[in-house]
């Protein structure tokens, strides 16, 4: 009777393993078919639903990013090519915020109606989901300019990675990004120096000042003025107060719009930007803006 009944224990365990396999294969993507995420719908960041990965196409994976696109989408066309230039621009950025990207990042390649309005985003970062997001507009078909942004992207996501948050100060959050992308944003907008080209704007009234409140959008125009005034600023901080005055001044609770300026730095940002405007160089002794063919 035991051995009967291990017979048959057996004769079922046999047949259990057997169908295990069966549906592990069937389950099992064909060699070369796409991989499509099942993440939960609600997945995103900030009620953020068009950055999640559910039913998008993973398209090719290099050491540090994995690239997806709406399946079944041509967007996967430009998959290697973003891949490139995000692997090309990384180790600049990491160097410039003195950090390593603290593990793989997910990049999203959606078509431009998919930007969120009212802000129609050329680019946007979810760090805590370790996720970039490009929207497909014909700028990013820019060399210069796809890799100015993916630059400036990866510079949101090693702050995070450094400091556990971008803070609460777009002054400081998209300056700090763009200072890191700073060598690929000058090629990209053809400056030779950045407080140069920043004093240029500041003499033609471009932006306004740092004081002012940051609300509402700003165009893709007025993001390439005041996201290199911001980091312009950004660059005066690092070199008068260091890294870590700025980590405090990410970390700190924000007064509405700003983040505690006097309690990083000393110093008010009504002080400190008057502080800055005058390291810019002037008309008459600032060196000439060279514009760069692209």
């Amino acid at each position: 009777m035991p051995r009967t009944v291990g017979s048959r224990y057996y004769g079922w365990l046999g047949l259990a393993t057997a169908l295990g396999l069966l549906l592990a294969v069937l389950a099992r993507p064909a060699a070369g078919a796409p991989v499509v995420s099942q993440e939960p719908p609600d997945a995103g960041e900030d009620g953020a639903p068009w950055a999640r990965l559910r039913d998008r196409e993973r398209v090719t994976q290099t050491e540090h990013f994995a690239i997806w696109v709406p399946a079944g989408s041509p967007l996967r066309q430009r998959a290697n090519e973003v891949a490139a230039i995000a692997e090309t621009v990384l180790p600049t950025v990491a160097q410039r915020l003195a950090t390593a990207l603290a593990g793989p990042v997910d990049l999203l390649i959606l078509p431009p109606e998919a930007a969120p309005p009212p802000c129609l985003a050329r680019a946007a970062t979810l760090p805590t989901r370790r996720r970039v997001v490009l929207f497909d507009w014909p700028e990013t078909h820019q060399p210069a300019a796809l890799t100015a942004f993916l630059a400036h992207e990866l510079g949101h996501q090693l702050t995070y990675d450094r400091w556990g948050t971008v803070g609460p100060d777009v002054r400081l959050s998209e300056g700090l990004a763009t200072w890191a992308a700073e060598p690929y944003w000058l090629a990209w907008q053809g400056w030779s120096s950045l407080d140069a080209a920043v004093a240029d704007l500041q003499r033609g009234h471009a932006f306004a000042p740092l004081t002012e409140p940051q609300e509402g959008c700003l165009s893709a125009a007025e993001r390439n003025i005041y996201y290199s005034a911001w980091a312009s600023f950004v660059d005066f901080l690092l070199r008068r107060y260091g890294w870590d005055a700025m980590g405090i001044a990410l970390h700190a609770p924000g007064i509405e719009d700003r983040a505690d300026y006097v309690q990083a730095f000393g110093q008010s940002l009504e002080t400190l930007a008057a502080a800055w405007e005058a390291t810019l160089p002037d008309g008459e002794d600032a060196p000439p803006v060279r514009r760069c063919k692209q």
